[in-house]
């Protein structure tokens, strides 16, 4: 069955030429959209680095900088918000214009000479201070691009202090107060406790945390979304934030009752217009939410933490020789919740009953090789009763 081809649109069986989870008509349209589908790639030919995120976001804007990103590009040095945008500035015209892309990016960075490279590509382009605003910031702020350790407050400091302060202060606690005073305070707090008050730090400034963040994205519902489309979510969490005292959510966190108090601040009929998921997913938070969430992350986002084990191991993950088996299980996950709209209650209830490979086969146009069904076969091969089965006689019997 032929699919669209993700640049022009045109009807295709053809596909990446590295994996088979997107359709491309021909190596030129590929090649268009290859600085962003590097990223999900099963079998991208070389090594992924924080310089291929860094051209994904300058030509896309569908990523976030991650932290590594951050930190090897200069941003965690930047003194402002205004030098991060400064610094975005310089990029785009070094990657949109002049065409640097991202091995050669990768490749300065680690020979330690960014800021050099930079400022050639420049004076080759024949800008100047005089003529290039952009240029004469960069050559006015070399220690940003510097490989050397920065000794200054960076903005990623200032950032998390300005969030915790604002969190703190919300929550009734005083403005004088530094983060050493903060922390103090909270040494005898609960972990659901600190949890919220994490919740409320992300909630307060955007509506909510990113999927770094991967245990508060999860417990508190954002990984319903298969996307990163979920600002009705933000703003309904930013009014809940402004409308419960910082106990009423820990509470009700804590007792899985969440949508209770949601419904109670009157917020229903903007959570109903929520997918029918987040009721399941709150339901069972903090502690009790199925481990398919977390692969659901782990499968959609690049910047999801690695779950644990016990996420794993259901999802045939123990039957990967190495990394990068592990990676081409979790694109093929990543796979079944975009493209197949699986359903992720439904995949939870295949693993639980080792029936993973049986479900899959099952997908209504499933388009994979003879190749890749064999590697399904094996990979999906699961032996989760007999664990449940283990663990049930084990807390019966402790002394076993």
């Amino acid at each position: 069955m032929p699919r669209k081809c993700e640049v022009c649109g045109v009807d295709t069986h053809k596909t990446c030429i590295g994996c088979s989870r997107t359709a491309y008509c021909s190596t030129k349209c590929q090649k268009q959209q290859w600085f962003s589908h590097i990223l999900r790639c099963e079998n991208p030919g070389r090594e992924v680095t924080t310089a291929d995120r860094l051209v994904a976001l300058i030509m896309t804007k569908d990523f976030t900088l991650d932290t590594p990103t951050m930190r090897d590009y200069g941003f965690s040095k930047a003194k402002s918000m205004a030098e991060g945008n400064s610094a975005v500035a310089v990029y785009s015209e070094i990657i949109r214009i002049y065409g640097v892309r991202a091995p050669a990016l990768h490749k300065w960075r680690i020979e330690g000479r960014l800021y050099e490279e930079m400022v050639r590509t420049y004076r080759e382009a024949g800008k100047e201070e005089s003529n290039s605003s952009t240029f004469r910031w960069l050559l006015e702020h070399a220690y940003m691009f510097s490989s050397e350790t920065s000794q200054n407050t960076s903005l990623l400091y200032d950032l998390g202090f300005n969030l915790e302060r604002r969190a703190w202060i919300h929550i009734g606690g005083s403005p004088t107060d530094s983060h050493d005073d903060i922390m103090f305070a909270q040494r005898l707090w609960s972990a659901d406790r600190k949890q919220c008050f994490k919740f409320c730090m992300h909630a307060l400034s955007n509506g909510g945390p990113s999927v770094e963040a991967t245990s508060l994205w999860t417990q508190f519902g954002f990984c319903v979304f298969d996307d990163f489309e979920c600002r009705p979510l933000q703003r309904l969490y930013a009014t809940l934030i402004r409308n419960c005292t910082f106990n009423e959510l820990c509470d009700a966190y804590s007792s899985s009752s969440l949508i209770s108090l949601i419904d109670r601040k009157k917020l229903k009929t903007a959570r109903r217009k929520l997918p029918p998921d987040f009721e399941t997913v709150l339901s069972a938070s903090p502690h009790k939410i199925p481990s398919v969430w977390y692969l659901k992350s782990f499968a959609l986002y690049d910047e999801a933490r690695v779950p644990t084990t016990d996420v794993l191991i259901p999802f045939g993950f123990c039957n990967c020789e190495n990394n990068a088996a592990m990676t081409r299980l979790r694109l093929f996950y990543g796979r079944l919740f975009k493209q197949y709209k699986v359903s992720p209650t439904q995949l939870q209830d295949a693993a639980d009953h080792d029936q993973l490979y049986e479900y899959v086969m099952k997908i209504p146009n499933l388009n994979i090789s003879k190749v890749e069904k064999q590697y399904l076969r094996d990979v999906l091969q699961t032996q989760n009763r007999l664990r449940a089965l283990a663990n049930r006689m084990a807390s019966s019997n402790p002394t076993l």
